[in-house]
């Protein structure tokens, strides 16, 4: 479960002397980290329930000269695709992430642009088939620590499993917050979405899924464990913009929202698919690698916060001002 976090306010005595909030980089922590990093690129974990094998990339730091192969535990975080999207393309967040000690897992779901589909499912009938596996996926990581340590050697007894982020972008975000505690109802159906698997401990969000005219307005609020959202200016994907409706989706009955922290980093001129840098490249694009380069210095802030129990973290997080070198990001708590 989350760990409580006393925030440390600035010029606070520490051990007799007085500590200065610091932050390296324009945002906390964007540049690259300390470990060098390691990408095991197809990690394929036998999956019996559903037939198959459940591809990974396993991104995670190098042991450090003179550390034992089991020396040092990292915290796990689970990231999850955007929908018709590749599991390759968040090296940017993944990479940097690593780098600052921590082992990132990126299942390929059913949909993944980097894997075959099943040819007895198309269409809708496939992606329908995806989102009720996607849920699955998940969990199901968690509960194979041991394999993927076996797969992947230098991993074993590298893994905390008592330091577990649930995190992805657009429908990936959705996957997240459907197995941290989300709940929604299919109103044609009355059929219930998501569960709670009390193993994850925050999430983190790469673009807002209450974007998505299949959400109800800012979804993540339910989640009872610190989250952050990433969003933007331009932060409406084509489905979105294709289908100018109602949500699907709604809260059930006498929904509660969860009294947790909600840190929100919004960014001036930012899109869904930070232009193209991530997920669904289109000619013209211009990556977007300055939002890039913010996301991942207030993500490690957040994760050092809430998985390391850092202090000095956790005070730039809940400063919610952006250093003035970045005019174009704003940092709130909602």
């Amino acid at each position: 479960m989350p760990r409580l976090v006393l925030p440390l306010l600035a010029g606070c005595c520490l051990a007799g002397g007085m500590i200065q909030l610091a932050f390296a980089g324009d945002a906390y922590k964007p540049d690259p980290g300390p470990y060098a990093i390691h990408v095991e690129a197809s990690v394929a974990l036998p999956y019996p329930e559903l037939e198959k094998d459940l591809l990974l990339r396993v991104t995670y730091p190098e042991a450090r000269d003179g550390e034992s192969p089991e020396g040092e535990k990292y915290p796990l975080i689970i990231f999850s695709h955007g929908g018709r999207c590749s599991r390759d393309a968040y090296t940017e967040f993944a990479d940097h992430w690593a780098s600052h000690g921590y082992i990132v897992v990126q299942p390929a779901h059913l949909d993944s642009l980097s894997i075959e589909p099943p040819a007895n499912l198309r269409g809708m009938q496939m992606m329908n088939t995806a989102v009720l596996t996607r849920r699955m996926d998940l969990p199901y990581i968690i509960d194979s620590i041991s394999t993927i340590e076996a797969l992947v050697p230098a991993l074993r007894g590298r893994i905390d499993a008592e330091r577990i982020v649930a995190a992805g972008h657009s429908l990936g975000g959705a996957t997240a917050m459907a197995v941290t505690g989300v709940i929604m109802v299919d109103p044609s159906t009355d059929q219930e979405f998501g569960f709670l698997d009390e193993r994850f401990d925050a999430l983190l969000l790469i673009t807002n899924p209450g974007n998505s005219p299949m959400m109800p307005d800012d979804p993540w609020r339910f989640v009872a464990l610190p989250t952050l959202v990433t969003t933007g200016t331009n932060d409406v994907s084509s489905l979105a913009r294709a289908i100018k409706s109602k949500s699907v989706f709604q809260f059930p009955e006498g929904a509660q929202f969860a009294d947790t922290p909600n840190h929100y980093l919004f960014i001036d001129d930012m899109n869904h698919y930070l232009g193209g840098l991530i997920c669904k490249p289109r000619p013209g694009d211009t990556p977007d690698r300055g939002a890039a380069h913010i996301i991942n210095g207030v993500s490690i802030a957040f994760l050092d916060a809430y998985m390391k129990d850092d202090a000095v973290a956790l005070a730039f997080l809940n400063g919610q001002r952006m250093p003035d070198s970045v005019p174009r990001a704003t940092l709130l708590i909602k």
